[in-house]
């Protein structure tokens, strides 16, 4: 297995493997009920993500036997561009609202009531990380989120992120990060939702 740079030509494969990920995720299939659409969040919208990134986003893939298997996805998402309206995530939005049918005002609350749960003190976001199940158990998760981290460290930013499941809450918290907000309801009717943070490890021009 080794940790790459993610290049935009890689998009499809990547969101393939993050819909694969989060094909049982709890929110997922809270506002996506048809499990034959439940990829579509990740193969429309993260993808148009993805092929947009700017320059203040990190993207790191891994790699096994010439597959990717593993997406983490790092954002300064409250810094420049983040908050402006983009012509092609706005295109790839319309195209998930058609093509998600009756899933899609779910769907639209859930983007809406995450927006709102986002601190507006992020320095650095982990966005998205993915291992498809097939590699799950392997370390993959745990190595992609440690090089997250050493580059979180390095520029000296605190690292926030959200889960949906208590599970993912007990790993981020072996990897040194601590629930700052537990939302027993995203919404009405919606799953929990833990906001967790985890600060800068560096001193000065040291890392700890």
């Amino acid at each position: 297995m080794r940790i790459t740079n993610f290049k935009p030509r890689q998009s499809k494969e990547v969101a393939a493997v993050a819909a694969a990920a989060f094909a049982d995720d709890p929110i997922w299939s809270h506002v996506v009920l048809d499990p034959q659409r439940r990829h579509l969040p990740h193969t429309i919208l993260l993808r148009a993500q993805l092929r947009t990134i700017a320059p203040s986003d990190d993207a790191r893939l891994a790699e096994h036997e010439g597959r990717i298997v593993g997406l983490a996805f790092w954002s300064n998402v409250w810094d420049g561009e983040h908050d402006l309206p983009n012509a092609r995530r706005f295109r790839a939005m319309r195209r998930l609202a058609r093509s998600a049918g009756d899933d899609w005002p779910r769907l639209s609350n859930m983007y809406i009531s995450i927006g709102r749960s986002i601190p507006r003190d992020v320095e650095w976001f982990l966005a998205t990380l993915v291992v498809h199940p097939e590699h799950q158990g392997a370390g993959i998760g745990s190595a992609l989120l440690r090089d997250g981290l050493k580059q979180a460290d390095r520029r000296g930013h605190t690292v926030t992120l959200q889960t949906s499941t208590p599970e993912n809450v007990r790993f981020y918290e072996r990897h040194g990060f601590e629930v700052i907000e537990a939302l027993d309801e995203l919404y009405r009717g919606a799953p929990p939702l833990w906001t967790m943070r985890r600060p800068s490890t560096a001193v000065g021009n040291r890392i700890l």
